[in-house]
């Protein structure tokens, strides 16, 4: 029995040209395909980096603005502390101003988190996306340790008037102080990683300390409150 296989009306060998043009038009479409998605995720990427080191000098100049003000949150818990072994020894205790708190410029993390949810981060590199992870971890472990930092600090306002204070009061100031002291401790930790490892080789901007308002906060804050 003869099977009798069709011929392509202008022959095997047009029929197979007409094919290979439609296969290559095809994996021409499909290259031209990638490489709109490729030139997309590139622009995508580029857009969330220049995002990312934005945001990073943001934050590193929070961090060195942080460094400026440690020495005077490390005067002003000194004067804490003896105004508590003051109170132990019974001795009359008189502020020259308000306990106050330190002026704080909290960490950003917005554009980070939009990469994260864009996935544009999965298409960088390997180094990139560690570095990148790194640094925004060490922001937002900052972040959250300055945002306890000012509640510890409030509670610590009640020392504004000493003379009102009851010893029940005394004991909640007293914790409020060794959690503030942990946190200060913490912090310096923090801080001197973000600037040894966590900077993106961006450099910091300098626009929250210059500011009038954060100016006089923080002369304020550095004002001594105790008598020496």
């Amino acid at each position: 029995m003869h099977i009798h296989l069709p011929k392509p009306l202008h022959g095997w060998r047009a029929f197979v040209g007409e094919v290979g043009i439609i296969v290559l038009g095809v994996l021409i479409a499909l290259g031209a395909e990638q490489m709109v998605e490729a030139l997309h995720w590139r622009a995508e990427m580029n857009g969330e980096r220049q995002a990312l080191y934005s945001e990073a000098r943001d934050n590193v100049g929070s961090v060195r603005w942080r460094e400026r003000l440690q020495p005077c949150i490390d005067a002003r818990l000194a004067e804490l502390n003896a105004i508590f072994h003051a109170h132990a020894a019974g001795r009359t205790i008189v502020l020259r101003g308000a306990v106050g708190r330190p002026v704080t410029s909290f960490m950003s993390t917005t554009a980070w988190q939009v990469a994260l949810s864009s996935q544009a981060v999965s298409h960088m590199s390997l180094t990139q996306k560690l570095a990148f992870a790194r640094a925004f971890s060490s922001y937002e472990n900052l972040d959250q340790a300055l945002l306890r930092e000012q509640d510890a600090w409030l509670k610590l306002g009640v020392l504004d008037d000493p003379t009102l204070l009851s010893e029940g009061d005394w004991s909640a100031v007293r914790q409020a102080y060794a959690e503030a002291a942990a946190l200060n401790t913490r912090i310096k930790l923090i801080t001197q990683h973000v600037l040894s490892v966590g900077t993106l080789g961006q450099r910091p901007k300098e626009s929250f300390d210059a500011l009038p308002s954060v100016k006089n906060a923080a002369a304020e804050f550095c004002r001594p409150i105790v008598n020496r």
